[in-house]
């Protein structure tokens, strides 16, 4: 018997649509701000007092208070020694009865008054000035500097698209059979 067989396979078919893989990750966000250190410095400049006062008195040259003060107290003198020999004279006076004469001795003391005047000669000013240092201080005051970091971490952005496999049937198995001979035998 002659027979032909045919056979066709069945044939898959794939159809695949490959994946993706991205990753991106954005920069952090940072906020800085400076507070800068600060330095105050505040000075007191020194002065120099000087004080002549004793050495313009010395050498005459005094104030209105100061001279009248002087005046006052050579005046006092004065009069203190005026009264004193007034009283002195008066006291000789009144002893005339005891045989003494004191007229002749009061006239010549009381006629030449210049004998009395001195002349000195003598150096001015015979005193320093005095010099006084007033104030020159430093205050130095220091203020510290801050950093303030702010920082916000960004995550990073993934993005993942999966392979897609599509399977399919792309061509049907079969089975032909055909006689190809010229007779057929039957039994029969």
């Amino acid at each position: 018997m002659d027979l032909r067989i045919t056979t066709t396979p069945a044939l898959i078919g794939i159809d695949r649509t490959p994946g993706g893989f991205d990753i991106r990750q954005p920069k952090a966000d940072m906020e800085l701000n400076i507070e800068h250190p600060k330095v105050e410095i505040h000075t007191e400049h020194g002065q120099v007092r000087i004080d002549q006062s004793q050495c313009f008195a010395e050498a005459g040259l005094k104030s209105y208070s100061e001279l009248t003060i002087d005046n006052a107290a050579f005046a006092r003198q004065k009069v203190m020694q005026t009264i004193e020999k007034i009283v002195r004279q008066g006291d000789q006076l009144m002893a005339i009865e005891t045989g003494a004469d004191p007229i002749p001795g009061q006239a010549e003391e009381n006629a030449f008054l210049w004998d009395d005047v001195e002349v000195n000669f003598d150096l001015i000013p015979k005193s320093r000035p005095k010099i006084d240092f007033v104030g020159g201080t430093v205050d130095i005051q220091v203020k510290e500097g801050r950093v303030n970091l702010q920082v916000q971490v960004n995550k990073p952005i993934v993005n993942y698209t999966p392979t897609k496999i599509d399977i399919y049937l792309r061509q049907k198995n079969s089975i032909q059979i055909e006689y190809a001979g010229s007779k057929f035998n039957q039994l029969g």
